[in-house]
């Protein structure tokens, strides 16, 4: 083939491929702002960037069909005005009438693994964090949908129900948290559960409503997590398991905390990234909160048993040093007759039959030895949270069918809370040294729910990561053989329409792409117990490239047969 012939097919090619893609790019990203526009909402300054970023991943999935839609066209162009047929005669073969397609199917494939791999997952996640900047108007999208919000508060599940949310400008003394105001919101806290799945069965244990709340969101800059701090107005706390409503305590702020809407998805990672996935499991962000899960369970077990060693007989006491709203504090724990026990997350020390009344009592005193306050309760709970920055365990004492005495006053409570932050102890410290992440994914220690939670997650992570290298590296290579395929179809179907050109390039294209995200989904299916269950990677794996094997098959049986033409 002469060099003239070459360039001449070649430059008919670049002219269409770029044309095609320009044009699905600009369609694909339009398409791709419809989701976010219609369930979060977009201002005009989001929307401009949202297609700015759109537009090189845009361009980088555009490049399989328009690669295929510009050799479909240009070489049957060539075929309609009987130039195939000139090269024939002149004793050029259509093999070598198809370099010039073998040469940009090259080029498309290369340029498509670089952004693949480099550039595309870079602005994906920008334009991902343009459609949760607005966390405000997010929340009251959701509310207004479903009337509901999942947030968490001390590693637990919470929900929030109301039936109004707006957004009001930023507080004056808070400029950087974005504001909603909810109302009539109800707040549900739950019992523990390990298992943290979608679906679990969650038991509630406190009720949080208000006539109205004022909610304040933080989000991290680096984390993307947000922190939610809402002051109730008119708020009370109702238990579960407390009949009717006296239960109820006055309370004026519910903290939680929410995950970043910007979820870990290897989509937008960069293969360097990926590679450190592979290489160390801990670095991902669902594998290091299962793990960061099992030492704050620990430590808080530890110091929630050290505690009940110290209440072994009817005349010990437990001495819980700490700071609260009154400066150092001390609370003293007498036991009496109650009995302990330690019950999922919280440690319980009340009567063991109605006939014992009030057995335990709380003395509340300073450092000094003033005695702020006494409970004589029928129970008491005893919850904490480990808090290893500051180096306290937030320390929650809760109070049922209490006397109060403050001085020479009583006061009859059906239920009251203490809360101070207590000094860790040294063995607790240590745990995080301890439990890192190499020994948590090396030792057999852990069992039951911990065992499965762990187990599914480092599957689940391993197969998405080697998925979507592997789905990457298929896309690319499928615009090297959708054009061999277009070549071929254009030569022997002799048309150079526009729309005949598109029909034909479509089809092989979306066969290819649908196999890739099937065979995706597939290695991500994974169940939240996988003892005895078959990983589904190889599975996924073949789907992923049998696209690519079929279309083969199909690009050299039909330039084999044009070649025996």
């Amino acid at each position: 083939m002469s060099r003239t012939l070459f360039w001449y097919i070649l430059k008919d090619l670049l002219r269409m491929f770029l044309f095609a893609s320009g044009v699905l790019a600009g369609i694909m990203s339009f398409g791709g702002l419809l989701r976010p526009l219609t369930e979060h909402g977009l201002s005009i300054g989001q929307v401009i960037h949202m297609l700015t970023y759109f537009q090189p991943p845009m361009t980088a999935y555009s490049l399989p069909i328009a690669a295929l839609f510009a050799t479909t066209i240009v070489y049957g162009r060539l075929s309609a005005d009987n130039e195939i047929v000139a090269c024939r005669s002149a004793g050029i073969s259509h093999l070598a009438i198809a370099l010039p397609a073998l040469v940009l199917g090259l080029t498309v494939a290369i340029l498509g693994l670089l952004l693949l791999c480099f550039i595309v997952p870079i602005f994906m996640l920008k334009a991902e964090k343009v459609v949760f900047s607005n966390v405000g108007q997010i929340i009251v999208n959701e509310i207004e949908r479903s009337h509901q919000l999942k947030m968490e508060q001390e590693g637990q599940s919470v929900t929030v129900f109301a039936q109004t949310a707006k957004v009001i400008p930023p507080d004056p003394s808070r400029p950087n948290d974005q504001v909603v105001v909810l109302g009539a919101p109800m707040f549900v806290t739950y019992e523990p559960n390990p298992d943290k799945s979608a679906d679990a069965i969650r038991i509630p244990r406190d009720f949080y409503i208000a006539k109205q709340a004022t909610c304040f969101i933080e989000q991290n800059e680096e984390t993307d997590e947000l922190a939610f701090t809402t002051v109730l107005q008119g708020g009370a706390k109702f238990a579960r398991t407390i009949k009717g409503m006296e239960g109820g305590v006055e309370t004026s702020i519910f903290s939680a905390r929410g995950q970043s809407q910007v979820r870990e998805n290897t989509k937008f990672m960069d293969v360097w990234r990926l590679k450190e996935l592979l290489t160390d499991e801990s670095s991902s962000r669902r594998v290091r909160k299962v793990l960061d899960g099992f030492v704050t369970n620990e430590q808080r077990d530890t110091y929630l048993k050290w505690i009940n060693s110290q209440l072994a007989g009817e005349d010990s006491q437990a001495r819980l040093a700490g700071h609260d709203d009154n400066g150092d504090v001390e609370y003293i724990i007498m036991r009496g007759k109650a009995v302990t026990a330690l019950d999922g997350d919280k440690l319980i020390i009340g009567s063991p039959t109605t006939d014992v009344t009030r057995p335990v009592r709380v003395i509340q005193q300073k450092k000094d030895g003033q005695v702020l306050r006494t409970f004589e309760s029928q129970t008491i709970e005893i919850t904490t949270t480990p808090d290893d920055e500051m180096g306290v365990m937030h320390t929650g004492i809760e109070f049922n069918d209490a006397i109060e005495r403050i001085g020479e006053s009583l006061t009859q409570r059906s239920k009251a809370r203490r809360e101070f932050d207590a000094p860790m102890l040294e063995s607790i410290k240590e745990l995080p040294k301890i439990r890192t992440a190499k020994y948590d994914l090396t030792n057999t220690r852990l069992f039951g729910a911990q065992g499965k939670a762990l187990a599914r997650e480092r599957m689940f992570i391993s197969n998405t990561v080697r998925s979507e290298l592997h789905a990457r590296a298929s896309f690319a290579l499928s615009c090297l053989i959708l054009v061999m395929v277009g070549c071929a179809l254009g030569m022997m179907f002799r048309s150079g329409n526009f729309l005949s050109a598109f029909a034909l390039s479509v089809v092989p294209a979306l066969v290819c792409i649908a196999l890739i995200i099937t065979g995706q989904h597939t290695c991500e299916n994974v169940p939240r117990d996988v003892t005895n269950f078959h990983n589904p990677f190889e599975l996924g794996r073949n789907l992923i490239w049998s696209g690519n094997v079929v279309v083969a098959v199909i690009a050299i049986g039909l330039l084999g047969r044009l070649q025996r033409q």
